[in-house]
């Protein structure tokens, strides 16, 4: 295959892992980057002739692989509940002190979920309020019993990610950069943006997001899945930011920060090396215990090279 065939068949190889056939408009949106341009007709034109790839009621999948139509009609209505689900619980995260985006990642975002599948959630929080955010935004979403520990995971809210407003990089140093990282990042689905243009900023602070995605950033209607936040609790939210301003804030920083790191490293104890994706800092926070990212991108790899 040539560079460009290779990108085409990229997002196919990608979503079969991952039991999702793909519509010819997704995989023009799914395109690996190669360095050339291409249009969406060439890119129907070439899955018509690719020997590897069957099609069926509008849906591309590798030969033998008919059972996933099946498969991603269940999951995208089991997807369509739970965005319902996420968007109804999402209003509640404005009353989080110091929160200014909440953005869907993972599987909804693909509208490929499973029915025990949780809510991951990356989450920016206003600068120097990190770890004094985090807890309260914790705190809240224990109250309202959807935090996700232990075995309950369905329709749980994972909070994996935290960034600061002026620190939106997804650096190397606590993800890696690969094609998986890319589509993770790249559908990346803001629901409460607090701070208006914070969802942009980070479109435009990791573009680094474009040197594996051919299409990045996507054109998709963003503000689709977005909540508009209601009146009462940014004013109730806007009071305890003022309480926690200033030097007391400060302190409550501090304390929270040592707090949580204690809690973090002993919680890391035991944990596979290999497995751990796990980053710490006062402006980033990744937690991706035992992944399955390396597995995924490993079997990925050694798919595209069976096709030369």
């Amino acid at each position: 295959m040539t560079i460009q065939e290779k990108s085409i068949i990229a997002p196919l190889v990608y979503y079969n892992l991952l039991d999702r056939p793909l519509t010819a408009l997704e995989f023009f949106k799914y395109l690996r980057a190669d360095g050339s341009e291409i249009s969406f007709f060439e890119v129907r034109q070439q899955l018509k002739k690719t020997p590897d790839i069957s099609q069926q009621n509008g849906l591309y999948f590798l030969i033998g692989g008919q059972r996933l139509i099946a498969i991603r009609q269940e999951r995208l209505k089991l997807s369509q509940l739970k965005w319902k689900k996420l968007k109804k619980f999402g209003r509640f995260l404005t009353l989080a002190p110091f929160l200014r985006l909440a953005a869907v990642t993972g599987s909804l975002t693909a509208d490929n979920t499973k029915e025990l599948s949780d809510f991951d959630l990356l989450i920016v929080l206003k600068k120097n309020r990190l770890w004094l955010g985090r807890l309260l935004l914790t705190g809240l979403v224990g109250m309202l019993r959807r935090r996700r520990h232990g075995h309950l995971t369905q329709d749980r809210v994972c909070l994996n990610c935290y960034l600061t407003e002026d620190n939106l990089e997804i650096t190397t140093r606590a993800k890696p950069r690969d094609f998986h990282s890319a589509q993770e990042y790249g559908r990346l689905t803001p629901i409460l943006e607090i701070e208006s243009g914070i969802y942009k900023n980070f479109t435009q602070t990791n573009i680094w997001l474009a040197a594996f995605l051919k299409n990045y950033p996507w054109s998709n209607n963003i503000n689709a899945k977005k909540i508009q936040p209601l009146t009462a609790f940014n004013y109730l939210r806007r009071i305890f930011e003022w309480l926690f301003g200033g030097k007391i804030g400060d302190w409550l920083e501090g304390l929270a920060g040592q707090w949580q790191q204690k809690r973090i490293n002993k919680k890391r104890q035991g944990e596979q090396p290999d497995l751990d994706q796990v980053f710490v800092s006062n402006n980033c926070l990744m937690f991706h215990p035992q992944s399955k990212s390396d597995k995924l991108m490993r079997e990925f790899n050694l798919k595209m090279q069976r096709l030369n």
